[in-house]
């Protein structure tokens, strides 16, 4: 994931723009999109790590399935502790 935070708010229809310098989030949404942005990272860093580990295991230097690695790396961080 590249995605910077301002990136992620730009790309946001709640962004209001004032005057074309300045933009501004409503308050009530400020937490949701926090939420969202934070879920981004936590996929894409299991994304990177299934790429990573499956060549160990394609290897050999790793003694697990592929699907016992899988599950291991999407049970590390639950997105429902993103809160």
């Amino acid at each position: 994931m590249k995605q910077t935070a301002k990136e992620f708010l730009k790309s946001t229809e709640l962004i209001i723009k004032f005057d074309n310098t300045q933009g501004c989030i409503l308050e009530e949404e400020l937490p949701n999109l926090m939420i969202e942005f934070a879920k981004l990272h936590v996929e894409a860093c299991k994304k990177e790590q299934k790429s990573k580990l499956n060549d160990l295991v394609k290897y050999g230097a790793i003694n697990e399935t592929w699907e016992e690695v899988q599950k291991t790396i999407e049970s590390a961080y639950s997105l429902t502790l993103i809160k």
